[in-house]
């Protein structure tokens, strides 16, 4: 990590312009086409499909920031994790944002907007007995129930406010009342659903809808475990969000990063944001994959989110 002077305590930025938690500087030269991960090991699993490497680097301080850049049929893309929830996501973002928006030798702001393309790839669960484990769902929209949107009030609002004061409505939404909905860019769902439809049948491996982001795995789930209580017990919690629909669109997997990068990344910065994500269990059908089916799963999801930057790229 470098070791020069800070220059900032408001975005904190080393003399060579090297930001605090990403670790990386203008002079690294990161794409403008990112995939973003929890896991820093699925980092090398999505550069072991590039055309070639052009930059690797990890934070040592904090390891779970590790970006390796490169090209994917001839585009330049960079994969970057960032460690697990919406904290991490809300840092990743900010940092990118200054990164590529931000000249901090002459202490400015860019005038003209870039073209960002961000797709987040995960792993998640689901309470839908219909979404089988070792399928994929786009998020359309993310219910947030960290509570990141109080400190992000939006500028403007998107049609996501439906689904917002409905969920609001529910009992989740009134022990929860800074729960939040962002919407995804439609051009990246787009850009997915098209690059999705060369793995299968669109109706049978691939849903779309609402995600819930959780500041939490076990709990904020619909997970008890042992002596631990929690607000709802698992069936009510699954019965909860199977009963909720809003324009015929349903919740179709719990993850915990997405949230933040809708409201952040495009609600606020107006960048090319979306998420694919590999569904690994049922909490209603108590199904789970792992091992080599699950690495194969994961190996279409990034095929599937690199193709789309390719698509959101021209």
């Amino acid at each position: 990590m470098h070791k020069g002077k800070a220059k900032s305590s408001q975005l904190i930025i080393f003399d060579d312009g090297t930001l605090y938690h990403i670790d990386l500087k203008k002079s690294d030269n990161i794409p403008h086409n990112l995939l973003l991960v929890g896991a820093a090991d699925r980092v090398d699993l999505i550069s072991s499909h590039f055309d070639e490497i052009k930059f690797k680097h990890q934070n040592k301080a904090r390891p779970e920031f590790y970006t390796v850049t490169g090209t994917y049929k001839g585009v330049p893309i960079g994969a970057m994790s960032i460690g697990i929830g919406t904290g991490p996501m809300d840092i990743a973002i900010t940092e990118l944002h200054a990164l590529f928006e931000y000249d901090h030798i002459l202490d400015s702001w860019t005038k003209d907007i870039p073209k960002v393309n961000m797709v987040r790839v995960g792993t998640c669960g689901t309470s839908l007995p219909e979404v089988p484990a070792g399928s994929f769902a786009i998020s359309e929209y993310a219910i947030g129930l960290d509570n990141l949107s109080a400190y992000y009030p939006l500028p403007f609002r998107y049609s996501s406010v439906a689904i917002e004061r409905k969920f609001l409505e529910t009992p989740i939404g009134k022990i929860n009342p800074l729960s939040y909905c962002a919407k995804s860019n439609p051009s990246v769902v787009k850009a997915l659903v098209k690059s999705a439809g060369q793995f299968g049948d669109m109706d049978q491996n691939f849903f779309r809808g609402i995600t819930t982001a959780s500041p939490g795995f076990f709990g904020p789930e619909g997970r008890q475990i042992g002596r631990i209580k929690t607000s709802f017990g698992p069936k009510e919690f699954r019965d909860i969000i199977q009963s909720f629909t809003v324009d015929n669109l349903k919740i179709i997997n719990h993850e915990m990063e997405t949230s933040v990068l809708f409201r952040l990344g495009y609600e606020h910065l107006n960048y090319n944001v979306g998420a694919i994500c590999l569904v690994v269990d049922n909490l209603e059908t108590d199904e789970v994959i792992t091992g080599d089916e699950a690495s194969k799963k994961m190996s279409e999801c990034i095929k599937i989110a690199l193709d789309a930057l390719v698509i959101l790229s021209k």
